[in-house]
């Protein structure tokens, strides 16, 4: 049965490929399209006829013993009678009690004053002594004397516009050469 469904789907996939989303009316019967629903009536005629087979040889073998009480038709239930709705404006019969509930006061809440959490204490850092230290601390914290390496840094310019489109054609030009030397090998 999986296998049947499974080519219906692959039946009706295939036909929605080949018709691309066009409406109906526009199919051409003797193409693809056509050929394409013929296969799949084709093979719905055939699924049916499969099932009908095995239903019938369930059947026959079944034959003498009684059905399952799933499958036994449920009694026929006799419909109720009406009875007349009576007004809302009749008595009822028995009167219930009157329930008393007991009301509680209610206390209002007692205001609390909370007061702020106090800020932990901060230990002061300890004095460095160490004299290369404090010479990388100044010059982390900006503070310290100016390396000749950072003014060389200073100095520095960047590629122009020109010399960056050189640099970068030279290095496509040695990257090409160095894929077709190595697919030559």
């Amino acid at each position: 049965m999986r296998f049947l469904i499974f080519n219906l789907v692959v039946v009706g996939a295939l036909f929605y490929l080949f018709a691309g989303g066009q409406p109906f009316a526009d199919i051409d019967q003797d193409g693809m399209l056509g050929k394409v629903t013929a296969a799949v009536e084709k093979t719905v005629h055939s699924g049916r006829e499969v099932t009908a087979a095995v239903v019938d040889k369930v059947m026959a073998e079944n034959t003498g013993a009684p059905l399952p009480p799933s499958l036994t038709p449920p009694p026929a239930i006799e419909p109720p009678k009406a009875t007349p709705i009576e007004t809302a404006m009749a008595k009822p019969a028995i009167q219930a009690p009157a329930i008393e509930v007991p009301v509680q006061k209610v206390v209002p809440p007692i205001p609390v004053k909370l007061a702020a959490p106090k800020a932990p204490a901060i230990a002061a850092p300890s004095t460095i002594t160490d004299p290369a230290v404090k010479k990388r601390r100044a010059e982390v914290m900006a503070q310290g004397p100016v390396t000749a390496d950072a003014t060389v840094r200073e100095q520095s310019k960047f590629m122009t516009p020109r010399q960056r489109r050189r640099e970068l054609h030279a290095l496509s030009e040695e990257m090409e050469l160095l894929f077709a030397s190595t697919r030559g090998q």
